[in-house]
C-alpha cells in the first residue's frame, strides 16, 4: 500500500514539488517542538488536566469539611471538660433562683450563699446538652470565649459610681434577687 502522498500524486491532485514542502514543513515542526521543549496539547490531554484539578478542588474542600468538623468535636470535648472541672457542686437549697433559657423562664433549687454568689456575678449559669451547672466566673469568660451559647446567665456587678444622680428612683433599689 502506497502513502497518502503518494496516493494524491498518482491521481494528479498534488505534486513532487508541493510533496517535497509538505515533507520538509513537517520536519520542520518536529525540530522546533524538539527545542523550544513545547508540544501541542490535544484535547484529551485538556479535559484530563481539568478532571484532575475539579477533583483536587473537591478533595481540598472535603478536607475543610473534615477539619471543620474535628474542630467542632474538639470545642465540644473541651467545654465537657471544663465544666466537669469547674461545676459547682453543692448548691442545692430550697430558694427557686428563676433565669430565662431560649425565650423561657427556668429555675433551679439553690441555697441561700449561691443565690449570693450569682446575684454578685461570681458564679455564671452554663446549659451543655440541657443540662444546666453553675461555675465560677472566670470558667464563665472561657467557655464564652470557646462558645457563648454556653452561657445562660451571668450577671455584671453594678458599681455605685454608675448609678446616676439625677435618677429620681435612686432611693427606691430594686433586688436583683426579685422572686416570682
Amino acid at each position: 500500500m502506497a502513502s497518502l502522498q503518494e496516493q494524491l500524486m498518482k491521481s494528479g491532485l498534488i505534486n513532487k514539488q508541493k510533496a517535497k514542502q509538505a515533507q520538509t514543513e513537517k520536519r520542520r515542526k518536529a525540530k522546533q517542538k524538539k527545542k523550544k521543549g513545547t508540544h501541542e496539547v490535544s484535547e484529551l490531554q485538556l479535559s484530563l488536566h481539568q478532571q484532575k484539578e475539579q477533583q483536587k478542588n473537591q478533595d481540598l474542600d472535603k478536607n475543610r469539611q473534615q477539619q471543620a468538623d474535628l474542630d467542632a468535636r474538639s470545642a465540644h470535648g473541651k467545654l465537657i471538660q471544663m465544666i466537669a472541672q469547674h461545676c459547682e457542686k453543692y448548691y442545692q437549697g430550697e430558694i427557686d433562683y428563676h433565669f430565662t433559657y431560649q425565650n423561657k423562664v427556668k429555675r433551679i433549687a439553690i441555697n441561700n450563699q449561691t443565690q449570693q454568689a450569682l446575684i454578685n456575678g461570681m458564679l455564671a449559669i452554663c446549659v451543655l446538652n440541657d443540662e444546666f451547672y453553675l461555675i465560677h466566673k472566670e470558667a464563665a469568660e472561657k467557655l464564652s470565649a470557646i462558645d457563648a451559647s454556653v452561657l445562660v446567665s451571668l450577671h455584671e456587678k453594678v458599681e455605685k459610681s454608675e448609678i446616676d444622680d439625677d435618677d429620681p428612683y435612686a432611693e427606691f433599689a430594686v433586688p436583683d434577687d426579685l422572686i416570682w
